[in-house]
């Protein structure tokens, strides 16, 4: 699963790396802890156009009643995202790119405790996820954007040591065919997109950093330091 991550770019970094032609007018916010329900940057193909916007972490589909149901939709199961309610019509046509510098995920230790780790590529590149967007309209009847997270069982012996569940990575080459409304995406399509994440996930790197994280109102760049774990 993925249940926090960073995004230390700035918006025109993004655009010129992602090769968006549009830049929502809102700053990306940079943050070394985004967590469930913040705004995270998304980037979309809107009737030829790739845009970059700014989507609520957690997908309201549009038949919900209520806001908070995005809260347990932060991530979307690739193995199941096509069959689901509250996914399956993003599958179809809302696919979107969430670019990050790298995520955290914990590990159970032989204590019991918790060790959180940061995970990010060797060289440093942007990361990519796989994502599905919506659009809902909330009670003062206005649009807003919100998105999920692609995820599918860890591969390679460091992130299944770590956890169960990674998020699909995308290689910076799959992005038009994923964002492209013109692709038609079922869920064999999708498993194609799950499998091509292991990839990418073999170029990755991680490091323990200091358990604070945990904490939604911790920030600064000195989360991602590596500590020595106990």
């Amino acid at each position: 699963m993925c249940g926090r991550f960073v995004v230390a770019r700035a918006s025109a970094e993004l655009a010129v790396e992602l090769e968006v032609e549009q830049v929502s007018e809102e700053p990306i916010p940079q943050s070394y802890n985004v967590a469930p329900t913040n705004r995270i940057p998304l980037v979309v193909d809107a009737k030829g156009i790739r845009r970059l916007e700014l989507a609520r972490w957690g997908l309201i589909p549009r038949w919900a009643k209520d806001i908070s149901v995005g809260v347990r939709a932060i991530n979307a199961r690739s193995e199941t995202a096509a069959a689901k309610p509250t996914f399956r019509e993003a599958v179809k046509q809302r696919r979107g790119v969430i670019p990050v510098d790298g995520y955290y995920e914990w590990r159970k230790r032989a204590d019991g405790k918790k060790q959180p780790y940061f995970i990010y590529p060797a060289d440093k590149s942007l990361l990519l996820f796989a994502g599905l967007y919506e659009w809902w309209k909330t009670p003062e009847e206005e649009w807003l954007l919100s998105a999920t997270i692609l995820t599918r069982d860890s591969v390679g012996e460091q992130m299944v040591n770590l956890h169960d569940r990674m998020p699909v990575f995308m290689a910076k080459q799959d992005v038009s065919e994923w964002l492209s409304e013109t692709t038609l995406v079922d869920q064999a399509l999708v498993e194609s997109f799950a499998d091509r994440a292991i990839s990418v996930a073999d170029q990755l790197t991680m490091h323990p950093v200091d358990p604070r994280v945990g904490n939604v109102r911790a920030s600064g760049e000195d989360l991602v330091s590596a500590i020595v774990e106990d």
